[in-house]
């Protein structure tokens, strides 16, 4: 697994060096934006027990929920798609996946490795002079978030986390491909998010252990932190 990691950190580094370019398929105009909004906060229901895993996504009803038309509503439901939340069947329509207790340990085997190399990396750019702003105030939102029982404030402090350490690590594809595990259902489906205000501190201190460049570290908390949660999900 070491080993795995250190060549994708030899990847990543090679990548980080190389100017980046905005991708074609980019949203570039206020239809899309929408589009991308709707998405993002149906990701956030669905964590928030708004929506089921297996529920179907009628247009019609969402068109109402969101007061936009179906073409804004299919091109949500294709970011959701992609973000690996929703399954679109031909003549069926769209529903949210659902995970088997099996599809969910893989997808954490993968979420661990994920997570300790950006940590890992970007401690390690930290370390190398990166400005670490971004990062401090995705901590700062994590803590407040533990403070509070509203679950979109933890949502939105945690995707700030995940998106600033891809961020500082150099690799936005990190985070993308973090988006793309679906985790967003496990959380929904499991139960994860009973454990949000404790998931916010861990989270935070991973953060606090980035920020002071201990890369050997925050890839080791890092990757404790979704062990757990896959050991967790093994026993129930």
């Amino acid at each position: 697994m070491r080993k795995i990691v250190d060549n994708l950190l030899t990847m990543q580094d090679a990548r980080a060096s190389i100017p980046s370019m905005q991708s074609t398929s980019a949203i570039s105009n206020s239809t899309k934006t929408s589009a991308a909004e709707i998405a993002r906060t149906v990701i956030e229901a669905l964590e928030a027990g708004e929506f089921a895993p297996g529920q179907r996504m009628v247009e019609a009803d969402l068109c109402l929920r969101f007061g936009v038309g179906r073409q804004i509503i299919r091109e949500a439901l294709q970011h959701l798609n992609a973000y690996g939340v929703v399954a679109i069947e031909p003549n069926r329509g769209a529903h949210i996946i659902h995970v088997t207790r099996h599809e969910a340990v893989m997808t954490l085997e993968l979420t661990e490795l994920l997570f300790g190399l950006v940590s890992r990396s970007a401690a390690r750019r930290i370390a190398a002079g990166c400005d670490p702003t971004r990062l401090s105030d995705a901590i700062g939102q994590l803590v407040a978030s533990s403070e509070t029982d509203d679950p979109v404030h933890y949502m939105r402090a945690r995707r700030h986390l995940f998106a600033a350490l891809s961020h500082i690590a150099g690799n936005p594809e990190l985070n993308r491909i973090m988006e793309q595990v679906r985790v967003h259902v496990m959380r929904a489906q499991f139960g994860f998010a009973a454990f949000r205000s404790g998931h916010a501190l861990e989270l935070a201190e991973i953060g606090r252990t980035v920020l002071v460049g201990k890369s050997e570290e925050a890839e080791d908390l890092s990757r404790a932190y979704v062990r757990r949660i896959r050991e967790f999900l093994q026993q129930i």
